[in-house]
C-alpha cells in the first residue's frame, strides 16, 4: 500500500498582518479642521504592521496604516475608518490595514482584545466613564491600566474575567455589568455547509488562530483570493472554499495545517442560492440536478448512501443541500465537474464528462495539433482530465520563465505551448489539486519517433558527476539504495513510478502507503526499524503514452543510509549500448529464490534499433523508450513494473528506465524495454516547478 504527508521548515512567530482587516485600494482622508496624528516612511509591509502593532516609539497609539505599494512607503495612523470626520477615499495605489481589534463588534473566548464601540450594558444601563469613580468608587483607571484600552466608556474585559467585556454603570444600583456582546461563531450562521458564510469567525473549534488567505506562513497553500476570488477569501475568516463539510481554515500553529470552525447553524437551509439544472450543468455542476448515474465509460455509479465498494464522508446528512439522491452524478465538494464513486472497486471515483455543459459549443473532436504544437491557435479550452483551463494573464507571475506574458490577453484560457513543451499544448487550471494539465488534444499525425534511431553521431551524456544519494535494490546491502515498493524516491518528497500502480490518475488515496528504506516486504523488526511510512497527497500522471506517475509525499523522506535519492539523467540524453545497468524489484524470481526480497540484476543496454529487430517489428520502440537484458532468466518480470533502472559512470548514478508493463519476463533475445526517463526529464522538473507545496488532506 501507498499514500503521503507533508513538513515545511516553518518559523514559530506570528506574522503581524493577522492582526488586521485589509481594504484594497482605498486610503483615509481626515477633515481639514482636525489634526490626527500620523507618522509615515518607506519600510516593507511587513515591518510597517509590526511598527503599528506594537506601537514602538510612536507618540500615539496606531490604530491601522495605509502602504503605498507604489512607493513602499508605510503610513501609521492614529485613527481608522470608525474615527468621526474620517472617510475613504479610492486609491489604486494603496491598501489599508485595520486593527480588527478596534473594527468588530463580536468577541473570541472572553473578549480580552475587545476594543469595540459598545458602551451599554446587557440590561440597557450606560458605562460609566473609566477615568471618573462617580457613582461607582474603582481602581480600574485608565493611567494603571494603559494596555487595556480603557477609553471613554467603552465596554471593556480589564480584568479577564470568563462573562466577557463589561463596565461599571450610571446606574448607582448596578455597580457594573457585562455587555452582552455576541461571540464571533453567533454573528452571522450558516447554511448548508456554510459556503456561503462571510461572517467574522476566525479561530478554529480548537481555539486556534486562523492563519490569513493571502498569506503562505506557517501552510503554504494554493487558496489566494486572485485563484478564488468569489469564494470570501478575505484576511483570516473561516470559510469553505472547496465543499468541506462546513467552513475551515489554515491554522497559525505550524504543527496543525487546517481545523474546521465552530459556526452555528441556520434554522433553516435556503439551498445556496445555486441555480440548479437538470438536462445540462453550468460552472462546476453544483447545481446539476439531473439523474444521469453512469460513467462515461459506462461503469454505475455507486449511490451516495451507500459505503461499499468504497467508503467515503459525501453522505446526504453531511451534505444535506446538495441533493445526494439515489446514485446521481453530484458535485457536492466544488470539484471541476459533476462525479460520483464507482462500483467497480478498482476505480473509486469518476466525472461525469458525459453530461454536457450548458451553452456551450462543443470543440471540433477532431482538432488537433502539428508538431510540438507551439503553433496552436484552436479554442481548446480543456485539459486531458475535463477540467477548465484558466486564463493566461491570471498567471502572469508564474515561475514558467519561457511565457510570453504578453500572450496572455490574446489566448485567454485556450490550450497553448508557450514554453515549446515537446509533450504538447497544456493550460493552467484553477484547480488546487492539479494547477496545470496537458489538454485534450492529439497530434494530427503519428509521432515520428516511432522508428528507432541509429547509434550516430555525438550523444549528450545522462550522468552529471557530483556526490549524490541514490535508489536501489537487492538482494543488495541495503545501503546501495532505496526503492518504495516499485518505485522511486526522486526527491525527498517526490516519487517516480509506473502509473499502472493507480486505477486513475485522481485515485482515493486514503488506502495507498509508502514504504521507504525497506530491504523485505514481510520481515519485520531491523526492517520496521529503518523503515519510514508515508501518505501520498497527489498523483501526477505523465504526459500520454509515457506510462509514468509522479507521486507527492505529504511529508518528505528523511535521507538516511537506507533511504536515498536517486539522481534523475539530463534530458534527451543517451546510454551507450552494452553499458551495464542495473534493474531491481520485487517481482517473479521463477524459483530463483529471494521472494519478497529487493533483488538486482545486471543488464545491457540494446540500442532501439536492435531491439525492435528482437523482438521481430511487433513492437515499435520510440525514442521514447529504452531496452534492456536479453539473456535468459535475467530480467524484469511480474511486480517489477515501475522499478528503476538505473546506470552508474564513476560515482555518479542515474535512474534512466522504469519498467513497464505487459513485455514478458526476462525472456531470451525479447530485450526488457523501459519507460526512457531522459525523455520525460523535463516533464518532471515542470512538476517540480509548478506544483507548489500543499498541506491539505481532504
Amino acid at each position: 500500500m501507498w499514500f503521503v504527508a507533508v513538513k515545511l521548515v516553518l518559523s514559530n512567530h506570528r506574522h503581524a498582518l493577522q492582526d488586521y482587516q485589509k481594504t484594497d485600494a482605498v486610503h483615509l482622508v481626515t477633515p481639514p479642521d482636525v489634526s490626527y496624528m500620523s507618522k509615515g516612511r518607506k519600510m516593507s509591509m511587513g515591518k510597517c504592521a509590526r511598527r503599528c502593532s506594537r506601537n514602538r516609539k510612536l507618540q500615539f497609539t496606531c490604530r491601522a496604516f495605509n502602504f503605498d505599494q507604489k512607493t513602499a512607503k508605510c503610513h501609521l495612523l492614529s485613527y481608522d475608518s470608525l474615527t468621526v470626520g474620517v472617510r475613504m477615499e479610492n486609491n489604486f495605489n494603496f491598501d489599508l490595514y485595520e486593527k480588527k481589534d478596534f473594527m468588530r463588534e463580536c468577541i473570541i473566548g472572553n473578549g480580552l482584545n475587545y476594543k469595540g464601540k459598545r458602551s451599554v450594558t446587557k440590561s440597557g444601563a450606560q458605562c460609566q466613564l473609566w477615568n471618573s469613580k462617580t457613582p461607582h468608587e474603582h481602581n480600574f483607571l485608565p493611567l494603571r491600566h494603559k494596555h487595556r484600552d480603557l477609553r471613554e466608556n467603552l465596554c471593556r474585559n480589564p480584568d479577564n474575567t470568563t462573562t466577557g467585556p463589561w463596565c461599571f454603570t450610571t446606574d448607582p444600583k448596578i455597580r457594573h455589568q457585562d455587555c452582552s456582546i455576541p461571540q464571533c461563531s453567533e454573528v452571522e450562521c450558516m447554511t448548508c455547509n456554510g459556503e456561503s458564510y462571510r461572517g467574522p469567525l476566525d479561530h478554529t473549534e480548537s481555539g486556534r488562530e486562523c492563519q490569513r488567505w493571502d498569506l503562505d506562513e506557517p501552510h503554504k497553500h494554493l487558496f489566494h483570493l486572485k485563484r478564488y476570488p468569489d469564494k470570501g477569501l478575505k484576511d483570516n475568516y473561516c470559510r469553505n472554499p472547496d465543499g468541506r463539510q462546513r467552513p475551515w481554515c489554515f491554522t497559525t500553529d505550524p504543527s496543525t495545517p487546517w481545523e474546521y470552525c465552530n459556526i452555528k447553524q441556520c434554522d433553516s437551509d435556503n439551498g445556496g442560492g445555486i441555480d440548479n439544472t437538470t438536462t445540462c450543468f453550468r460552472g462546476r455542476g453544483e447545481g446539476y440536478r439531473g439523474t444521469v448515474g453512469i460513467t462515461p465509460e459506462g461503469v454505475t455509479c455507486q449511490r451516495w448512501d451507500a459505503q461499499f465498494p468504497h467508503r467515503h464522508s459525501y453522505t446526504p446528512q453531511n451534505y444535506r443541500c446538495k441533493d445526494l439522491r439515489e446514485n446521481y452524478c453530484r458535485n457536492p465538494d466544488g470539484r471541476h465537474l459533476p462525479w460520483c464513486f464507482t462500483t467497480d472497486p478498482n476505480v473509486p471515483v469518476a466525472f461525469c464528462t458525459n453530461i454536457p455543459r450548458c451553452g456551450i459549443t462543443l470543440s471540433d473532436p477532431k482538432e488537433c495539433y502539428t508538431g510540438i504544437g507551439d503553433t496552436y491557435n484552436g479554442k481548446r479550452a480543456k485539459t486531458r482530465s475535463g477540467i477548465p483551463c484558466a486564463p493566461w494573464k491570471d498567471h502572469s507571475e508564474s515561475n514558467e520563465r519561457d511565457v510570453d506574458l504578453l500572450m496572455g490577453e490574446q489566448a485567454g484560457n485556450f490550450c497553448r505551448n508557450p514554453d515549446k513543451d515537446k509533450h504538447g499544448p497544456w493550460c493552467y487550471t484553477n484547480s488546487s489539486s492539479i494547477p496545470w494539465d496537458y489538454c485534450s488534444l492529439k497530434p494530427c499525425e503519428p509521432s515520428h519517433n516511432s522508428l528507432p534511431q541509429k547509434d550516430e553521431g555525438t550523444k549528450t551524456s545522462c550522468f552529471v558527476h557530483k556526490q549524490v544519494r541514490i535508489v536501489g535494490g537487492g538482494p543488495v546491502r541495503i545501503k546501495e539504495g532505496t526503492i518504495c515498493k516499485i518505485c522511486s524516491l526522486v526527491r525527498e518528497e517526490w516519487v517516480l513510478t509506473d502509473r499502472q500502480c493507480f486505477s486513475s490518475c485522481v485515485p482515493d488515496l486514503s488506502e495507498y502507503r509508502v514504504w521507504l528504506g525497506i530491504s523485505h516486504l514481510n520481515e519485520s523488526g531491523e526492517n520496521d526499524f529503518h523503515r519510514q511510512e508515508r501518505r501520498i497527497s497527489q498523483v501526477i500522471c505523465g504526459p500520454e503514452g509515457s506510462s509514468l506517475a509522479l507521486l507527492r509525499l505529504t511529508q518528505p523522506a528523511l535521507p538516511r543510509e537506507h533511504v536515498r535519492i536517486i539522481q534523475l539523467p539530463v534530458a534527451d540524453c543517451s546510454i551507450q549500448e552494452d553499458t551495464i545497468c542495473s534493474v531491481y524489484g520485487w517481482g517473479e524470481t521463477k524459483g530463483t529464490g529471494h521472494e519478497g526480497t529487493l533483488k538486482r540484476v545486471n543488464l545491457p543496454i540494446v540500442s532501439n534499433e536492435r531491439c525492435q529487430q528482437l523482438h521481430k517489428g511487433t513492437i515499435p520502440i520510440t525514442s521514447s523508450e529504452l531496452c534492456a537484458g536479453g539473456r535468459r532468466d535475467e530480467g524484469v518480470c511480474e511486480k517489477d513494473y515501475g522499478g528503476p533502472l538505473v546506470c552508474q559512470e564513476s560515482n555518479s548514478k542515474v535512474i534512466v528506465g522504469v519498467s513497464i508493463n505487459g513485455r514478458g519476463c526476462a525472456r531470451h533475445n525479447r530485450p526488457a524495454i523501459f519507460v526512457n526517463v531522459a525523455f520525460y526529464t523535463g516533464w518532471i522538473h515542470k512538476v517540480f516547478r509548478n506544483y507548489p507545496n500543499s498541506e491539505l488532506n481532504n
